[in-house]
């Protein structure tokens, strides 16, 4: 990787990270109850959640009374009624909350290793998108599970309320619950997921080595291929295509791969002194139908 290069993803990666830390004042969860619609950031996440389990569970247990079986009787000797059980999702919705720090905590670890360290950023960051993975999942899990208990619980009032009594003003109530990920949660997880994507696979570099910035020349000249693998054997081909930083060759073996560095020598002849070796990167290899290939080699400036 050339320095420009390395500058490009070192800049882009501290922006990502700090894109992602920027969501902790962004609607993480959306929430929309007998209140209205609103939105919590990881400030109110901590108490939004509890309460909306709180309001949920005192629903069920005002309303719902079993179909079948007895009823039960408290102490004053008025009918009590054993509670509909939420849903485990719903349950354990104060883990969406952990999930979320853990996610942002592993994104300033990896913010602070790229400026400082650049050793592990990638990791933290995907260990960092893996939790805020979950958190979107357990608040769309946590909204299908709300649906489906909802319903429950307003057909249990439909059946199990008076004549007498009108249960539709419960019914709007109930059915007015909606839960789920907010746009921050979204933009954390895919900020933290497009660093070690990023990383691993050296996008950023192989992006810019396609992007022609140097006229080429059609110029046709013996060169000697060396790859660093030793495993990989020598070989003279010859180049259609020749700029100031890289060029096309045509060779007819077919193990080359992008990103596969190698050592190349211009007019290299049988019986002629070795010239100077040029480091070079593979960025492009395009198969051919006589068991070839065409490929595209970026030379490395020596530092």
């Amino acid at each position: 990787m050339t320095s420009s290069d390395h500058k490009v993803e070192w800049v882009g990666f501290g922006l990502i990270l700090c894109i992602a830390l920027l969501m902790f004042f962004q609607p993480i969860v959306r929430l929309h109850g007998s209140n209205g619609s609103q939105s919590s950031n990881l400030f109110g996440l901590h108490s939004e959640l509890p309460q909306l389990q709180s309001v949920l569970q005192f629903m069920a247990t005002a309303k719902h009374a079993p179909s079948t079986g007895p009823a039960l009787v408290s102490v004053a000797g008025v009918p009590a009624f054993k509670p509909l059980a939420a849903p485990f999702s719903l349950r354990m919705a104060p883990l969406v909350q952990w999930f979320v720090f853990a996610a942002m905590g592993f994104c300033l670890l990896a913010l602070l290793d790229h400026f400082f360290f650049q050793k592990a950023a990638a990791i933290f960051s995907l260990l960092g998108g893996c939790a805020a993975a979950i958190a979107v999942l357990h608040l769309l899990l946590m909204g299908s599970d709300l649906r489906s208990w909802v319903q429950i619980l307003v057909n249990a009032t439909l059946i199990n309320t008076p004549e007498a009594e009108d249960p539709s003003g419960f019914i709007v109530m109930a059915s007015s619950f909606l839960v789920g990920p907010g746009f921050g949660l979204y933009v954390l997880t895919a900020c933290l997921f497009l660093v070690p994507f990023l990383s691993f696979t050296r996008a950023v570099p192989r992006i810019r080595s396609v992007v022609r910035h140097e006229r080429r020349v059609a110029q046709s000249q013996p060169i000697a291929l060396r790859p660093v693998n030793l495993g990989y054997p020598k070989e003279n081909c010859t180049s259609l295509e020749v700029s100031k930083g890289g060029l096309l060759l045509e060779s007819s073996l077919n193990h080359y791969y992008a990103g596969m560095e190698v050592y190349l020598t211009r007019n290299a002849r049988e019986g002629v002194p070795s010239k100077l070796e040029e480091h070079g990167s593979v960025v492009r290899v395009e198969k051919m139908q006589n068991g070839g290939c065409r490929i595209a080699i970026r030379l490395i400036p020596e530092v």
